[in-house]
């Protein structure tokens, strides 16, 4: 490896000098997991992306992918770091073709910022437009072009996350119950190979794709396969009618039991939560109409037709009173859209608060999830540990945040056996379970991606083959990958 200053320089040949920082009080901001790069590279396009990665490759140089630093909280602490590579330039919308649907953005891209990209006439979006902060002219288009659609992807952290890293997590939310995964919207992509070359598959049409899809293989990734710069996806019409009910309960028996029923009926409803009152309490949102969580809430969204929506409301309200709601709250349009984002961004405003919070994404079959979510109380409650559980119940997704606070040290050990027992019931139940966040010097103590399954053997062959070297995101993937 050459020294430093002339990695430097070569570096600057590529990119430019104002976009290479080096500065510690400037790198501090991209370490991984307390691991420090000895440079932040901040590429214009696809072709700097890979000049930097094949760099990267001759001077053995691990490389991380950043976009907005959203979900670098995800995965084991790296081996080693040399270079964060981050997206934030690269923030071009290449391509809105509404009339057929389809949008073509970089890696850099804000994911709100697609949404209001997509307004329609009447300036309405999927996000509230007067949440959004314009950051750059070229970014959201003045006029908007009263496209009427939106990119049906519903990640966490949707205000701040880019939508590289929505995908390179496989990112999503309370409303894939409707709208399913980023893999399933995900047309095309153009990525950085390992080794520096650029790599396209897929396009802007449904069947582009023979043999095996690279699109559908980068998606959750986590930067380990390479670098993803640009994406193409299908878009959707935006609903004529949103609205989300609100439903209050003292007993998690009848909450569960009203989920089960509606999932019983064949109405479409685009999200179930159950939450216990401290995930409700903590939603960052001040216009949620009077309303009283009890113990438990069960949100329930609706995004169709007019007369969808108002049958939806109606049948379910009714079902509620048979099983004792406490009571209900209507939220509509804006309000609507606010309380999902509120929803979305409650991880970054539980860590505010517990900054040594640990994050756990239960998987399962759809059908235990009652049974995993009294489980998952149960041994928290046991052993003093606060909690906030929020249950997608019609996805087979449970989110459980354990609020660790300094003062909390002396509860870390049992947080620790907590966890393990919840990966064991997960695993008994069919599924699985992620850390998503926790203190670097915890995850050593934890399982982060959980008990590796008989597809490893196959991910572990893919990676040598793309990566021999092992320069991407070295560690941080499933059994160290």
């Amino acid at each position: 490896m050459a020294d430093f200053k002339k990695i430097i320089e070569r570096l600057t040949d590529i990119v430019g000098q104002e976009f290479i920082k080096t500065r510690p009080e400037v790198i501090r901001d991209y370490a991984v997991d307390e691991m420090i790069p000895k440079a932040v590279i901040f590429p214009r396009n696809t072709q700097e992306v890979s000049e930097v990665v094949k760099f990267a490759n001759r001077e053995d140089l691990a490389i991380v992918p950043w976009g907005s630093g959203s979900k670098m909280s995800m995965g084991n602490p790296p081996e080693r770091l040399g270079l964060v590579i981050c997206t934030s330039r690269m923030n071009h919308m290449l391509d809105v073709d509404t009339s057929n649907l389809t949008i073509t953005v970089e890696a850099g891209v804000k994911f709100r910022d697609i949404q209001a990209r997509l307004a329609t006439e009447e300036d309405r979006c999927y996000l509230p437009l007067e949440d959004l902060a314009t950051e750059a002219e070229e970014v959201i288009c003045s006029d908007r072009s009263h496209s009427g659609c939106f990119l049906p992807i519903d990640p966490s952290c949707s205000n701040t996350a880019t939508i590289g890293g929505v995908v390179a997590t496989n990112s999503a939310g309370p409303r894939r119950l409707l709208y399913n995964l980023p893999r399933d919207m995900i047309l095309g992509v153009r990525v950085v190979a390992p080794n520096g070359e650029i790599a396209g598959a897929g396009g802007k049409t449904v069947k582009n794709v023979s043999g095996y899809d690279i699109s559908k293989l980068m998606v959750g990734s986590m930067g380990s396969l390479g670098i993803l710069c640009e994406m193409t996806f299908k878009l959707l019409p935006l609903p004529e009618k949103m609205e989300t009910l609100l439903l209050s309960f003292d007993s998690f028996s009848d909450a569960s039991d009203l989920a089960n029923r509606i999932f019983e009926t064949t109405l479409l409803p685009a999200a179930v939560e159950v939450m216990n009152s401290t995930s409700f309490t903590n939603l960052r949102m001040d216009d949620i109409p009077a309303f009283d969580p009890g113990k438990y809430v069960v949100a329930v969204a609706f995004e169709a037709f007019q007369e969808a929506v108002e049958r939806m409301v109606t049948d379910i309200k009714d079902m509620a009173m048979d099983f004792g709601v406490k009571n209900h709250a209507n939220i509509k349009d804006h309000a609507h859209l606010r309380f999902w984002l509120a929803v979305s961004d409650l991880d970054p405003t539980l860590t505010k608060k517990f900054p040594r919070l640990i994050k756990a994404k239960l998987n399962y079959r759809i059908s235990e999830w009652k049974d995993i979510f009294e489980f998952a109380h149960k041994t928290l409650a046991q052993n003093g540990i606060e909690h906030a559980i929020l249950a997608r119940a019609g996805s087979g997704v449970c989110l459980i945040n354990l609020l660790m606070d300094p003062g909390s040290d002396g509860l870390v050990g049992k947080a620790v056996e907590a966890m393990a027992q919840l990966l064991e019931r997960s695993r008994k139940a069919g599924g699985n379970m992620i850390i998503q966040r926790a203190p670097t010097r915890v995850k050593n103590r934890l399982k982060v991606w959980g008990d590796s399954g008989s597809d490893f053997v196959v991910m572990k062959r893919i990676k040598g083959q793309l990566d021999p070297s092992g320069v991407m995101c070295p560690g941080r993937f499933v059994g160290g990958l």
